[in-house]
C-alpha cells in the first residue's frame, strides 16, 4: 500500500499544470485533443502516470508530424520517454530521408553517439558514400574545436572503400582534419589498398566494404565479379 493512499492531499511533481488538467478531463470524458502545443508536455506526463492510452495517442500524433527538419528531435524525444515504436519509425524515416535530414540544423546539433548510430546503418539511403562523408565533415566543422576529437570514431563508419578514387584522394585524403589524425589516415590508407588491389578484395571484406541497401529500386547498379588484369574478381561494386 502506498503512503499517498492515506493522505487527503498528494503533491505531484514534474508534471505540467495544463497537461495535468487535460489528463484529468480524459479520465472523466475519455476525450483528449493532442496537438503541437501540448504533445511535448502530455507525453512525459502520461509516461509518469502510466497512462498507456495517452502515450499511444501522443506517439501516433508525432508519427504524423515526422519531417526531415524535425525527425531527429522526435527520435530523441521518443528515446527519452522509451517510446520504442515511435523510435523505430523515426529511425526508419531518418534513414530513408537522410539526404534531406543531413541539411537540417538538427543534424548539425546531434551528439556524436547519435550520429554514429545513424551513419552506421546499412539502411541509410544515399546515392553515394560521398554524401555520408560530406555530412560527417559538415557536422565536425560546425564546432571543430570540440568535435575534431570524435572524427576517428565517426569516420570509421563512413565506408571509405566505396568512394571513388578521385574523391578519396582529392577530397578525403587532402582534408586537414583527416590528415592531422593518425587513425583517420589509417582509414584512408585502408580504403586506398582496397581500391588499388582488387585481387585482394575478397580478403578485405568488412562493414566498411559492404554496400548500403538502396531503398528505391532502379537507382543503383551493382557489378558482381568479373576479371581484372587476367585475374577473377569475387567482389561487388556499387
Amino acid at each position: 500500500e502506498l503512503a499517498e493512499s492515506r493522505q487527503t492531499e498528494v503533491a505531484i511533481h514534474d508534471i505540467d499544470e495544463l497537461a495535468m488538467d487535460l489528463l484529468i478531463d480524459f479520465c472523466y470524458t475519455s476525450h483528449i485533443v493532442v496537438e503541437e502545443a501540448n504533445v511535448q508536455t502530455l507525453l512525459p506526463a502520461a509516461c509518469l502516470l502510466q497512462l498507456a492510452e495517452i502515450q499511444d495517442i501522443c506517439c501516433e500524433f508525432l508519427k504524423r508530424q515526422l519531417d526531415p527538419s524535425n525527425c531527429l528531435g522526435i527520435r530523441a524525444f521518443a528515446d527519452t520517454h522509451s517510446c520504442r515504436e515511435l523510435l523505430r519509425i523515426a529511425d526508419k524515416f531518418t534513414q530513408h530521408n537522410f539526404q534531406e535530414v543531413m541539411e537540417s540544423e538538427e543534424f548539425l546539433l546531434l551528439p556524436a553517439g547519435q550520429l554514429v548510430d545513424i551513419i552506421a546503418s546499412d539502411e541509410l539511403n544515399v546515392r553515394t558514400e560521398e554524401q555520408v562523408f560530406n555530412a560527417v565533415m559538415a557536422w565536425v566543422k560546425y564546432n571543430a574545436a570540440e568535435r575534431r576529437q570524435h572524427l576517428p570514431q565517426v569516420l570509421q563508419h563512413v565506408r571509405l572503400p566505396l568512394l571513388s578514387p578521385k574523391f578519396l584522394v582529392g577530397t578525403v585524403g587532402s582534408d586537414l582534419l583527416v590528415r592531422s589524425d593518425e587513425s583517420c589516415r589509417d582509414l584512408v590508407d585502408e580504403a586506398k589498398n582496397y581500391l588499388l588491389l582488387p585481387q585482394e578484395r575478397p580478403l578485405m571484406q568488412g562493414p566498411r566494404t559492404r554496400p548500403r541497401k538502396p531503398t528505391r529500386r532502379g537507382e543503383v547498379l551493382f557489378a558482381v565479379g568479373g576479371w581484372c588484369s587476367g585475374d577473377a574478381i569475387a567482389s561487388v561494386e556499387k
